[in-house]
């Protein structure tokens, strides 16, 4: 009985989860227009700090119980997730080239990359490395300031009083859907999980890190669905400079934590490799000589190596 009513909550959480994740994108890009900012845009600071919101909660909370090595494990694997699993799958799923992403947009992500591997190298989240990852956030704000527009679109600003009201009302409902949906979803598939005798290994590798994905995935697949291609990258990029410059410092100044060499040595050199394979294939994905195929195909081996390493984590292959 216990097990067909956790199966019911957690198909009850996922719709709630694409439900809202559709809402929150198809909102986001009216606002988009509206205000004449473009959806990279949208994408990098809106939809990836809605998303973000499951890994800024996991931090915060990992430094109340004092696990502050399970946050950190969660950052390193939720981006190596957000580009494996998410950039994988809207590649798959595309069916229509995005613009080009300028070159600067990348800056601040290859920085928060840089800066959390010098951060991890001593096993330890200093003060300084807190700050100096803060500084990246501030930088990485600065770039979307001063990238926030698309000179292709018109402000339109006659709407109604009432009819921005409702857009407000369901970015703030979808946000919402994204931030329980996906959390009651971790809940209720761990508890899956657990009846069926799976080792809290394989629970932690797999439900625990994809479910704080689960909102980057819905935004994704919703973006992809409705055509705004350019949102994917930018959630991207902004959810993995979000995770580090502001779950990491959480833990570096409300703790001091001794980490596992290994998260280090196997785990952020994996995300390294990864955030190399997608700014390079995120720049060129959108030029002419690279086809829809061609894409689906990069897509199919980024989700593809993303479950190769979560066999290899199991020591199953």
């Amino acid at each position: 009985m216990d097990f067909f009513l956790n199966s019911f909550g957690l198909i009850v959480s996922l719709s709630f989860l694409i439900w809202g994740a559709d809402k929150f994108v198809d909102y986001s890009s009216i606002v988009a227009k509206k205000l004449g900012v473009n959806e990279l845009t949208i994408g990098l600071t809106v939809v990836a700090l809605g998303t973000s919101a499951p890994e800024i909660f996991v931090g915060i909370s990992s430094v109340v119980n004092q696990s502050e090595s399970i946050a950190l494990g969660a950052v390193v694997g939720s981006n190596i997730s957000n580009i494996g699993l998410i950039f994988g799958v809207s590649c798959i799923g595309i069916y229509l080239k995005p613009k080009e992403t300028p070159l600067i947009q990348f800056v601040p992500f290859i920085l928060s990359v840089l800066v959390l591997g010098y951060s991890l190298y001593d096993l330890t989240i200093s003060k300084l490395d807190s700050l100096m990852l803060i500084l990246v956030f501030c930088y990485f704000l600065y770039v979307i300031v001063k990238n926030r527009t698309d000179k292709n679109s018109s402000l339109e600003a006659d709407s109604s009083q009432q009819q921005n009201a409702v857009i407000v009302f369901f970015i703030l409902v979808g946000l919402v859907s994204l931030i329980l949906g996906s959390r009651y979803a971790v809940i209720f598939a761990e508890k899956i999980a657990l009846m069926l005798n799976i080792s809290e290994l394989i629970i932690g590798l797999t439900i625990i890190a994809i479910g704080t994905s689960l909102p980057e995935l819905a935004a994704t697949i919703s973006a992809v669905i409705r055509r705004k291609t350019d949102m994917v990258v930018g959630n991207v990029i902004g959810s993995n400079v979000l995770n580090i410059t502001l779950v990491v410092p959480i833990i570096g100044i409300f703790s001091n934590v001794s980490l596992e060499s290994v998260l280090f040595s196997r785990d952020y050199l994996l995300m390294v490799f990864a955030s190399i394979a997608f700014i390079t294939f995120a720049l060129i994905y959108s030029k002419e000589q690279i086809s829809i195929l061609g894409i689906k195909i990069i897509g199919f081996l980024f989700v593809t190596s993303y479950f190769m390493y979560l066999l290899f984590l199991a020591n199953i292959i």
